[in-house]
């Protein structure tokens, strides 16, 4: 996986850790396409709901972020 530099910024602001982007890829996860050719992942990790913005490649991580409600419930519903 290729963490870009912003997004490994992002992660250190919110407090996310590597370990726990690992265990959000690792477990029960949602992926949701984007009208500019992203990708949401959405899962759990250290008992919080993240989003991974993933470029069209799914192996570079474009930034991360606490997941929102609409979100959460496409999470759930899987």
């Amino acid at each position: 996986m290729n963490i870009t530099k912003h997004a490994f910024e992002r992660m250190n602001e919110r407090g996310m850790t590597p370990e726990m982007l690992a265990s959000l890829m690792d477990g029960k996860i949602a992926v949701v396409p984007t009208r500019d050719e992203k990708f949401l992942v959405v899962g759990l990790a250290d008992g919080e709901m993240w989003t991974v913005v993933m470029a069209s490649d799914l192996y570079t991580v474009v930034t991360v972020r606490r997941s929102h409600k609409e979100e959460v419930d496409l999470w759930t519903s899987k």
